[in-house]
């Protein structure tokens, strides 16, 4: 297990990258209220590694039957061996109001599905949200999401870098994308990640939030970290439609 991080430090670390979500359209869950639209969407892409292969193609999985074979979302009280969790409705609120913003630049409706994991071992909470639908096209979504690294100083000293990376969707085939929000400054650098993946029938993402309660281990995640905990996530959420 990764040393303990100084409480000053993940304090810090949470304020910045709540800004982060705030300004950038990248962090966050849903509550899922009513019918409206409600897939994810984060942070852009860091380190070079997150994903462990491909990012896929709409028709294709590891058993080649996407094409034919449609998929609903769940939500599951364990998850990937994560139970189900009550973060603080103050930072619920916060990323619920990125989410929309994002739900609305990818134009997809349906059932929502929402539900917040407990990431014990790294002090996180994991966000997931999803919508079942029909009609999804996986590659135009991806391509919404898919953007050029990009900086800006905040004039105060935080320099904010977003950025994205293919993913590896996982057996289900689709399309994957992990977007990534950077906060870097004098005293420490952090990163806030969402991985989300489509296909005709499902928009879902997972993103993980640090506690800041002082349980933390991390001062952030990055594509490399988010994109294993979304395939297994998402092969337990997304089930075959009877």
């Amino acid at each position: 297990m990764a040393p303990a991080v100084p409480l000053r430090i993940r304090t810090t670390a949470v304020l910045a990258l709540t800004a982060a979500c705030a300004l950038t359209t990248a962090c966050g869950p849903s509550d899922s209220p009513g019918a409206r639209p409600a897939p994810p969407a984060l942070p852009g892409g860091t380190a070079a590694s997150a994903s462990a292969g491909p990012g896929g193609t709409t028709g294709s999985d590891g058993d080649g039957d996407t094409a034919r074979t449609s998929y609903a979302l769940t939500a599951p009280r364990n998850a990937a061996g994560y139970p189900q969790g009550r973060p603080p409705a103050s930072l619920v609120s916060t990323v619920n109001a990125d989410l929309r913003q994002t739900a609305a630049r990818l134009g997809v409706s349906g059932t929502p599905v929402q539900a917040y994991y407990d990431d014990r071992a790294d002090g996180a909470w994991i966000f997931y949200n999803g919508v079942t639908g029909t009609g999804f096209d996986p590659d135009r979504l991806h391509d919404i999401l898919d953007e050029l690294p990009a900086s800006r100083e905040d004039g105060a000293g935080d320099r904010f870098t977003t950025s994205a990376l293919d993913a590896a969707p996982g057996p289900h085939g689709g399309r994957a994308i992990c977007n990534t929000t950077m906060v870097q400054n004098t005293m420490f650098t952090t990163a806030a990640t969402t991985c989300s993946w489509f296909t005709p029938t499902t928009a879902a993402g997972i993103s993980l939030v640090i506690k800041g309660d002082g349980s933390s281990t991390k001062v952030g995640f990055t594509a490399a970290d988010v994109a294993p905990i979304m395939r297994a996530i998402r092969a337990d959420v997304e089930q075959p439609k009877a």
